[in-house]
């Protein structure tokens, strides 16, 4: 496998990219980031510019439907390096992880019904997420992923775990990626890296 650099937003994302790195045939060297978007967003420029040496691996979330993605990479990555895959999840990794409708169902200990069709066109998957595991048969997910009342948190205790977790054991982005367009692209990007470093 190629060894690549990994940047994420948080550790809950973690897991699901490493399954995409790994399924384009890259192992993750070492993990960046986590420190949310708007960090990430000032630390682009020293990125990219070790992209030029080593292949570079960058996701940030959309966080809304009604932002325009090419404008955003436009914006944030207008020339990156011949090593750097720069990629905008629509609307946040959340979609993506739902977009596996049978392995999330599963996870969630809810009916593969509930899950939404076109999880790309939702606003706020995250949300969506936290409250299919509202309506869980399984204890342990309604406690560890959906807020305790008056928490002020938006996710559970073991939220960031366990959707780590997740990601990394049980979701399959080549199966996700037929309900996510905004998926497909990010594994086309890195098919195509994978192909010409193989091929140098």
């Amino acid at each position: 496998m190629i060894s690549i650099t990994a940047v994420v937003e948080g550790m809950s994302d973690e897991g699901a990219v490493k399954s995409i790195l790994n399924e384009c045939g890259f192992s993750v060297g070492m993990f960046q980031g986590r420190s949310g978007c708007a960090e990430i967003i000032k630390k682009l420029p020293a990125y990219n510019n070790a992209a030029k040496f080593s292949p570079w691996f960058v996701l940030l979330d959309l966080d809304s439907v009604d932002l325009c993605v090419v404008d955003k990479v436009q914006k944030w990555m207008p020339r990156p390096s011949e090593l750097m895959i720069f990629r905008v999840a629509v609307a946040e990794l959340e979609s993506w992880l739902l977009a596996d409708s049978e392995a999330i169902a599963d996870f969630l200990g809810v009916s593969r019904a509930k899950i939404p069709f076109d999880p790309d066109a939702l606003a706020d998957p995250k949300q969506e997420l936290v409250n299919l595991a509202r309506r869980s048969r399984k204890r342990d997910i309604r406690e560890g992923l959906v807020p305790r009342p008056r928490s002020g948190t938006s996710v559970g205790p073991t939220y960031v775990s366990d959707i780590r977790e997740f990601g990394q054991t049980r979701w399959r982005p080549r199966i996700a990626a037929h309900n996510s367009p905004s998926l497909r692209r990010c594994l086309n990007r890195l098919d195509e890296l994978a192909d010409r470093l193989n091929s140098g």
